[in-house]
């Protein structure tokens, strides 16, 4: 796991869509919509499958979301570290 600054200065490095669509929706809202539907399918007695269904867009956008405010939080970053060396 890196620390926060190197992540941060990669996500400033890389761009808009590579946090949006690979830290974001990839990294978080793919498992994170995987171990619900696991969650889900246990305990409403669902089919996985139904339930992935149900809930894995739902989780790729807000793993998009997440994505996108986490390249803001970078680019606020990025920013601070420039005013600090002036």
């Amino acid at each position: 796991m890196k620390p926060a600054k190197e992540l941060l200065a990669e996500l400033e490095e890389k761009g808009f869509l590579f946090s949006v669509f690979y830290r974001g929706a990839f990294c978080w809202g793919l498992p994170f919509g995987l171990l619900f539907s696991l969650a889900i399918s246990f305990f409403e007695k669902k089919s996985f499958i139904t339930a992935m269904i149900q809930i894995l867009p739902l989780a790729l956008v807000l793993g998009a979301i997440f994505g996108w405010g986490l390249w803001g939080v970078a680019l606020l970053q990025g920013v601070k570290q420039r005013q600090d060396k002036d």
